[in-house]
């Protein structure tokens, strides 16, 4: 499985720190090296966000990935690829990385899951596990004799498989969205700003429908439509407090609706927290009529709320399919 093509690769990705991450590939039993990912964003989540596009759900990878001073080596193998290619690539994994040089590599882990990779709480929480097993090491070395597993002499640290205690359902079921929608997030730190959006339901995708600057709070409610449901936030200029406003008109089809409520966890949760937007008070109403600015301490409006990451512990939100759906992730080993 020698291959000095994938190796120059991972030594120009070691040599170059402006390089996030190196995706490989295992082709005729030979290591190939994809172009790297080179670091363009102000934070980590963002930078993962750039990641998701060379992951597929039915495809196993391997991914270098830089975080700081330390490099962490990815066995990517989703429960949707073939049996035969998920054994592979784990069976490989160890001698991948002595040949392209564990000296340089500081853990190894595996996912199952693109959320596992892409979501920076997953990260989080192994940062957490590793701090605590390191604790434990530091109490081992003080004895004179240690014969505990997680004592090892190696420098590479492999984690192998942790499943996730956070199961990050908003980021493995949130819609896509347009990039002028998510660039229109941006927008939002300035007060009397206005941004709009709905789902369109042939694509499921977010899509822009304004952004507009200088709008009192009389006049929101003069924006939001009758024919169909749609998403505002807007910053307002006496609290500085960022609202979401869910209308949904009695007028809106039960698909229209329901596309919406499920696009929202999504949406608050994923889309706007990484770009750095986190919404204070959540409004939902059916009229337009109805649209007033208070701060509470839960949310306005008829429908149930969504959770918010400040706070409630966990993503997860409730729809009918929810329990099978837990049932059926937690049978993927």
């Amino acid at each position: 499985m020698h291959n000095t093509s994938a190796e120059l690769a991972f030594r120009a990705f070691i040599e170059d720190r402006f390089c996030f991450a190196l995706p490989l590939d295992l082709v005729d039993n030979r290591i190939e090296a994809h172009a790297p990912i080179r670091q363009y964003h102000e934070s980590f989540q963002l930078e993962l966000n750039e990641l998701e596009s060379n992951l597929d759900t039915s495809k196993p990878a391997y991914i270098v990935l830089r975080r700081g001073d330390s490099l962490t080596f990815i066995t990517y193998v989703p429960y949707r690829a073939k049996e035969e290619l998920r054994n592979l690539f784990l069976e490989r994994r160890h001698s991948v990385v002595q040949q392209l040089g564990a000296r340089y590599i500081s853990y190894s882990i595996i996912c199952k899951e693109i959320a596992e990779i892409t979501d920076a709480r997953s990260w989080v929480e192994r940062d957490a596990e590793a701090l605590s097993l390191s604790t434990k090491r530091i109490q081992c070395d003080k004895k004179e004799s240690c014969g505990c597993s997680e004592h090892s002499k190696s420098d590479l640290e492999d984690v192998e498989y942790r499943k996730n205690k956070c199961r990050l359902c908003d980021r493995r079921m949130k819609n896509k969205i347009s990039s002028e929608a998510l660039e229109a997030l941006r927008e939002l730190q300035t007060p009397c700003t206005a941004v709009q959006m709905f789902v369109d339901v042939a694509t499921e995708t977010l899509e822009l429908s304004y952004i507009r600057n200088g709008i009192i709070p009389e006049h929101v409610a003069a924006t939001l439509p009758n024919d169909r449901p749609s998403f505002t936030f807007y910053r307002h200029p006496d609290t500085q407090l960022l609202y979401f406003i869910f209308h949904s008109p009695d007028d809106a089809t039960v698909q229209e609706r329901m596309k919406h409520i499920m696009a929202i966890p999504g949406l608050i949760n994923v889309h706007s927290h990484d770009r750095n937007v986190h919404v204070d008070q959540k409004i939902e109403i059916h009229d337009p009529d109805d649209l007033v600015f208070e701060a509470k301490d839960e949310r306005i409006g008829r429908f149930r709320s969504v959770y918010l990451r400040n706070k409630f512990e966990g993503t997860e939100s409730t729809y009918d399919n929810l329990e099978a759906d837990k049932t059926f992730y937690d049978k993927v080993r």
